[in-house]
């Protein structure tokens, strides 16, 4: 039976932090034939226009922007990272929009403390020295935005989410769609107390934990996310 592209789900894959959507490159392949699949690039990412300042707000309407240029009404919303702190943001702000969030290494306990240390890895003077090919990479992904203005607008949005939290527990019981929580079981960045405890907040949502996965996109197999992904479509 011939399959038309309207009859498949729409998948918005959302980045992280420094991220960008070509990221994604390989998830899309995979995913391709089971889904309508977008991976937009968030502001200042990619090489999309730097903003005076980075908003969760404005990263949400940037995904809105997307959708209605494309024609989609309700899609389904993967984010990883920062990406699902945005994912979870849209489902709560539009949920007629989402037919259901699922996030991947997205820390949601934020404190000044945890922004500062977080913030601290963003110094690309430090970056340039310990990791330089890392560095270079960055500046190639983000052309021909200076990282340097990246880095301190990203560093400004985690202190800011250190001094005023914003997807607290009691936020997020208020969400309306079906959502996953999935962490890795070797993520440094992000606990999986504090993924459960998300997960428990929201009435039905799932708790997914990944076994021998860090917290970096290019270190979680593709074929493990792009299964576990065609699961989330197929329930949601």
């Amino acid at each position: 039976m011939l399959v038309r592209m309207t009859d498949l789900p729409v998948l918005v894959l959302l980045h992280g932090a420094l991220g960008s959507g070509a990221g994604f490159a390989d998830v899309v392949r995979e995913l391709s034939p089971f889904a309508r699949v977008l991976a937009p690039d968030l502001p200042g990412h990619g090489g999309m226009p730097l903003p005076a300042r980075f908003a969760t707000d404005g990263f949400v309407d940037a995904v809105t922007d997307v959708l209605d240029r494309e024609g989609v009404e309700r899609a389904h919303v993967f984010g990883y990272s920062m990406g699902g702190h945005v994912a979870l943001t849209l489902a709560l702000r539009s949920p007629e929009r989402v037919a259901g969030v699922m996030t991947l290494a997205t820390k949601l306990r934020w404190t000044p403390d945890v922004a500062a240390r977080e913030s601290r890895l963003l110094d690309l003077a430090r970056m340039r020295e310990k990791v330089p090919r890392f560095a270079g990479e960055l500046e190639a992904r983000h052309a021909p935005t200076p990282l340097a203005d990246l880095l301190s607008r990203t560093a400004d949005f985690l202190r800011e989410l250190g001094d005023s939290p914003e997807l607290t527990p009691e936020v997020l019981s208020a969400l309306a769609v079906p959502a996953l929580f999935a962490v890795g079981d070797r993520d440094a960045t992000v606990t999986l107390d504090e993924t459960a405890g998300a997960a428990r907040a929201v009435e039905g949502a799932g708790l997914l934990v990944l076994p021998d996965v860090p917290h970096p996109l290019e270190r979680v197999p593709t074929s493990r996310l792009t299964f576990e992904l065609r699961g989330f479509l197929a329930r949601t």
